[in-house]
């Protein structure tokens, strides 16, 4: 009996993860913690010229430091205590030339924290310092190449700077945005700060990481390409408009994009668009009528494009048009295009793709708003996502606030169908979609099941609860789940793929 008990739950095991794609790369415990607080946040850094990286977990008072190596193995602890209990959202790292790395913290106030990590020393130092003037604010930040930046901007003098911290004081780079040219909403000249302070929080999106309905549909977004930050503005529906800031020089650079439909009054239609490849997807929607263009950003040419009206039968999806309103509490098909344009009438448009054995998947559709519940939905911070449990999710960490984003949609109304393209933009009419984080929704659906038979027709939209115990990160071409074992006490590292 004990034999085939056992050779039950390998085949299980194995069956398990076939069906959603996970491997255990490590598995370790928090030895470094003896108290009881809770932990607030976890953030993981990368180290992209060694593939070394540090898992951090973080609680009131102090920060736990696991360093590992390319083999998964763990290198090496460090602790850091007494951290002040307001500095809760880890916001950024710089990497040492000595592979000694510095982490970076803020609160709500805009204080700043710096804990300087010495692997050498087995020691970690941290000062505190104030950054920003008074007419600043945080907007976001970002690591590249191993550097840190700390972004802020100010609306009253038009100003956009990034903060650098290559030695012992940060230094203030102002951007030269001079040669810009932007119009407002109603076609007027506009000045950048004007449009991008007026939709903070300001999201960060990595190019090739799945994203929802509801990030996707925000009108300025911002990305990283290289050794440049892009941001994307859709505040007009008549253009894309796009600027670029190079790191290099803190030079600032713009131009324009013509969004379709351009004999539809800017006022009766409504755009948005998503950057992947040096590829721009641009939707434009109206009553009557959907269009998509796909302009390669290194001619400015349209390289393909696709339109369906409302009488049409939409030709280029691969999967049902799926909604969640606050009339219909779960996910709900719609069979005709025209009830599709009905609901599109009172969303937000969003598009959004990624790349993948060369093909493009893409979501379509827009976001009709926080769902309405007794418990309350999501809140939007200006740098962190609050979930409806209490937690919150730093918009610095960009992949964990996308993942929680995407596998939490019922916090959120919106209307989708999907679409695959292949290399050269041809619809590819039987793929499915299927990617890492959905993936990583669907294990825990069924580490939640009582059976691994008992949960086959999974929801894609459940919510699923934000514990400050997991987290995820990018590394290499696959993602890492870090899962906490609350019978264990231990954290397993899990390899999740696209």
């Amino acid at each position: 009996m004990k034999k085939i008990f056992t050779t039950t739950f390998l085949l299980l095991l194995a069956f398990s993860t076939m069906l959603f794609g996970q491997q255990k790369l490590a598995e370790f415990n928090n030895s470094l913690k003896d108290n009881n607080s809770n932990i607030k946040d976890i953030y993981t850094l990368v180290n992209h010229q060694n593939n070394f990286f540090s898992i951090f977990f973080a609680d009131a008072k102090n920060v736990y430091s696991y360093n590992f190596d390319n083999t998964f193995s763990i290198k090496s602890k460090l602790l850091f205590e007494n951290k002040k209990r307001k500095y809760k959202d880890i916001i950024g790292y710089n990497f040492l030339e000595n592979g000694d790395y510095k982490l970076y913290l803020k609160n709500k106030e805009n204080d700043f924290l710096e804990i300087y990590f010495s692997l050498n020393e087995n020691a970690s130092i941290a000062k505190e310092f104030k950054l920003l003037k008074d007419y600043e604010t945080y907007l976001q930040s970002v690591s590249i190449n191993n550097k840190f930046y700390l972004i802020s901007g100010s609306k009253e003098v038009n100003g956009l700077y990034f903060y650098t911290f290559d030695k012992d004081k940060p230094r203030r780079n102002k951007v030269n945005l001079d040669k810009l040219d932007l119009v407002s909403s109603s076609g007027e000249k506009k000045e950048l700060m004007s449009i991008l302070m007026k939709s903070l929080p300001l999201l960060k999106f990595d190019e090739n990481t799945p994203n929802s309905i509801e990030t996707s549909s925000k009108k300025q977004k911002m990305y990283v390409q290289d050794e440049s930050v892009i941001f994307t503005l859709n505040n007009n529906s008549d253009f894309t408009q796009i600027v670029k800031i190079d790191l290099k020089s803190f030079i600032a650079s713009s131009f324009k994009l013509k969004t379709p439909q351009e004999d539809i009054k800017r006022h009766k239609k409504k755009s948005n668009s998503y950057l992947l490849n040096n590829k721009i997807f641009s939707l434009t929607f109206s009553k009557e009528k959907l269009n998509i263009n796909i302009i390669d950003l290194t001619n400015r040419k349209i390289i393909k494009k696709f339109s369906v009206s409302k009488t049409d039968t939409i030709k280029f999806k691969n999967s049902s048009i799926e909604t969640r309103t606050d009339t219909y509490k779960k996910h709900n098909e719609l069979k005709k295009t025209k009830k599709f344009f009905n609901t599109m009438n009172y969303a937000n448009p969003a598009i959004n793709a990624f790349l993948n054995n060369n093909k493009y998947y893409l979501t379509i559709g827009g976001s009709l708003g926080p769902a309405t519940r007794s418990s309350g939905g999501g809140s939007f911070g200006t740098s962190s996502l609050t979930l409806p449990n209490g937690y919150s999710v730093s918009y610095s960490n960009n992949i964990c606030s996308s993942f929680y984003y995407y596998i939490n949609s019922d916090e959120f109304n919106f209307i989708k169908f999907s679409s695959i393209l292949g290399e050269k933009f041809s619809h590819l009419k039987n793929e499915k979609n299927t990617n890492a984080f959905e993936k990583i929704s669907n294990y825990l659906d069924s580490k939640k099941s009582s059976s691994p038979f008992s949960n086959f027709s999974l929801d894609p939209f459940k919510s699923h609860e934000f514990n400050p115990y997991n987290g995820i990160f990018k590394y290499k071409d696959f993602y890492i789940y870090i899962n906490y074992d609350r019978k264990e006490k231990s954290f397993k590292l899990l390899k999740f793929i696209n």
